[in-house]
C-alpha cells in the first residue's frame, strides 16, 4: 500500500499496519498537507491525490484520504479547508461512479488531539471492515455540535 503523507509519526505508525494482510498492495493512503498558502498549491495537492488515486483505484487497491477535521469542518485556513473538501467530494463521487467494481475509498477526518497511532489503527480498521463506502469518518472531538459535510 502507498501512503503519502507527511507527518513523519503517522508514517511511522502506518508502517506497522501497511504489511499486514488486511492492507492492499495496491491501496492508497493519502494526508492531505496543511499550511498551503496559494491556490498553486492546493491545485497540486488535488492533483496529486487524483493521480494517486486513480493509480491505486485501476489496480483494484482501496483509497484513504486523511484530512485535518478543523478544515473539513471550514474552521481551519481557507485553503486547507478547499483541499480538505475537495477530497471529500471526490471519494463521495468515486464512491458511487465505481461502486459496480466495489471501490473503496473513505475520508477520515482527524483532530488535533488524535495520537498518530489511533489514526493509523482507524485507518487499518475502515479498509479491513470496507463497511460504509465514500463517507467521512472523524476522529476527536471537533465535529460535536457541528454539521458535518
Amino acid at each position: 500500500m502507498r501512503a503519502r503523507v507527511s507527518d513523519t509519526n503517522l508514517a511511522a505508525a502506518l508502517a506497522e499496519y501497511l504489511g499486514a494482510p488486511s492492507f492492499s498492495a495496491t491501496g492508497l493512503v493519502f494526508e492531505a498537507r496543511t499550511g498551503l498558502s496559494s491556490w498553486a498549491q492546493a491545485e497540486d495537492e488535488l492533483a496529486e491525490a487524483f493521480e494517486l488515486t486513480r493509480a491505486a483505484v485501476l489496480a483494484g487497491g482501496p483509497v484513504v484520504y486523511v484530512v485535518r477535521a478543523d478544515a473539513i469542518l471550514g474552521r481551519g485556513a481557507p485553503l486547507d479547508a478547499a483541499v480538505a473538501t475537495g477530497l471529500l467530494g471526490g471519494a463521495r463521487a468515486l464512491a458511487f461512479e465505481r461502486k459496480k467494481t466495489n471501490c473503496y475509498v473513505n475520508v477520515l477526518a482527524v483532530g488535533d488531539d488524535v495520537e498518530p497511532r489511533t489514526v493509523a489503527e482507524s485507518i487499518a480498521l475502515l479498509i479491513a471492515t470496507g463497511g460504509a463506502n465514500g463517507q467521512i469518518f472523524p476522529l476527536g472531538t471537533e465535529h460535536l455540535g457541528a454539521a458535518l459535510p
